[in-house]
């Protein structure tokens, strides 16, 4: 298991801005489990006045005596009977230095205490605002963590100074969890896993893929066996009908009344399940054809929960027996697809971190980015600047054979049928390789192959290595 921490750039900047205000600040932290937020918060507080409750499942009694243990003498030797003289104890504290205060799985502490939030609430508007206190809120039940930020139902609407939804790394940042491994491993590894640090944290450079796959996924026991399942029955009450859906869109049924058909699951009740699955979970996104309003689709959004439902839900049954080998097969011989599939979306993320660079000597710049289709025309990616009236149409080819040129003329020919600013805006064609190219580029045509494009990702993006200990 790697031994550092990686990333979260934009996610430490903002703590740390708000930490140097000096004034009292009430941050939310959320975002499902595995996500990372725990180790996010340790870096955060390194060298800060800091203490750190971890909110288990116990009563109140018990919970409030651990608090006051976390503090120290003299307040471990105190009996209190109310999380309102906690906090007011915390302010005392916190009235004389900046002091950062962490309740992690903070909606136990709402199940213990019904009226947490307005006891908070009320300390606040009497006591706390007025300290250096830095106090943070962190849970993985995404749609209780939305509720107390964002209602105005909620007792500390209007009083919290920030909300942050940790989401997956991207591809740049996963691929820093292997630095042992060659790139076309890199890609495999994270069209398995996606970037959630919990799942990359077990896989070992030390072993090559597949033999982590073996080891972590396919095995009886092992961390991710059952993960879907199990993530499914922890955050949602009909995990049966969620698993249906999952299942269909896995299957390649993405619009709408299709997965309705596939899943048993009727249309006026389909919505639902598909919001918890979009907003909550981060399980499946809702893909328009960019800069259109109609013909929406339904994918997968999470590498690893999308190789499951392909490689070892439907092999449950050999897999029980210990009939690894032959899954395992499968999956090495379609080791190409499963990274083919991917590629697209790791184009994408380059292309965000190197948003307001040059490329090549081009100039990348745009407001927007997504897939584009129309019947039997689609194209992999488009970006549009407004501004300039300048679109980026963009191919992602990971083959083992060299682009030919009648990829770009393909990519032109489609381009075409696009239809903003078509007489008056400016084209640039940018294509993507896993082995190059037999042509070479001409104007407004970049033609990028991944050894290419890792070199530029080294000079360009800025990804934190540190070590935790």
């Amino acid at each position: 298991m790697i031994n550092v921490f990686i990333d979260r750039e934009y996610e430490l900047d903002f703590l740390e801005k708000k930490y140097a205000s000096g004034k009292a600040e009430l941050v939310i932290i959320y975002g499902r489990r595995g996500i990372g937020k725990t180790e996010m918060i340790r870096e955060f507080i390194r060298g800060k006045k800091a203490y750190y409750f971890f909110v288990t499942m116990e009563d109140d009694k018990t919970l409030l005596k651990n608090f006051l243990m976390i503090l120290g003498p003299p307040y471990d030797k105190l009996s209190i009977e109310d999380l309102g003289t906690f906090f007011e104890i915390l302010g005392d504290l916190a009235s004389r230095e900046r002091l950062v205060c962490i309740f992690d799985e903070f909606q136990r502490l709402m199940n213990v205490y019904k009226g947490a939030l307005s006891v908070i609430q009320r300390v606040w508007d009497e006591k706390l605002r007025a300290t250096k206190i830095f106090l943070i809120l962190v849970g993985s039940a995404v749609s209780v963590f939305e509720r107390i930020g964002k209602s105005y139902e909620s007792p500390i609407y209007g009083r919290r100074t920030g909300m942050l939804e940790i989401d997956e790394l991207d591809y740049w940042a996963s691929r820093m969890f292997f630095p042992r491994y060659d790139e076309e491993s890199r890609l495999f590894a994270y069209s398995v896993l996606g970037g959630v640090p919990l799942y990359l944290s077990l896989f070992s450079d030390s072993k090559t893929v597949e033999e982590n796959i073996k080891d972590q996924i396919l095995s009886r026991g092992a961390p991710l066996y059952d993960e879907p399942e199990i993530l499914l029955l922890q955050e949602t009450r009909d995990p049966t009908t969620y698993m249906s859906i999952l299942k269909a869109i896995a299957a390649g049924y993405m619009r709408f009344s299709e997965i309705s058909d596939a899943s048993g699951v009727e249309k006026n009740k389909l919505s639902k399940y598909l919001s918890v699955l979009i907003d909550r979970l981060k399980l499946v996104t809702r893909e328009t054809p960019l800069m259109e309003r109609r013909g929406s689709i339904y994918k997968i959004r999470n590498n690893f929960i999308r190789f499951w439902l392909k490689y070892v839900l439907p092999y449950k049954s050999l897999l029980e027996l210990g009939e690894i080998e032959g899954v395992l097969k499968r999956i090495i011989k379609d080791k190409p697809r499963i990274i083919s599939q991917v590629f697209e979306s790791v184009v994408r993320q380059f292309l965000l971190r190197i948003n307001n660079t040059e490329l090549n000597g081009v100039p990348i710049k745009f407001d927007m980015i997504g897939k584009w289709w129309r019947k039997e025309t689609e194209i992999d990616l488009v970006a549009v600047n407004k501004e300039e009236e300048i679109v980026y149409f963009i191919e992602c080819k990971y083959t083992n054979k060299p682009v030919s040129r009648r990829t770009l003329i393909n990519l032109i020919k489609k381009s075409e049928e696009f239809a903003w600013k078509k007489n008056t805006r400016k084209n640039i064609y940018i294509i993507f390789s896993k082995k190059g190219f037999t042509f070479e580029p001409e104007e407004n045509v970049l033609l990028i192959d991944l050894n290419r494009m890792i070199k530029i990702s080294e000079e360009k993006i800025r990804i934190r290595v540190k070590n935790k200990s």
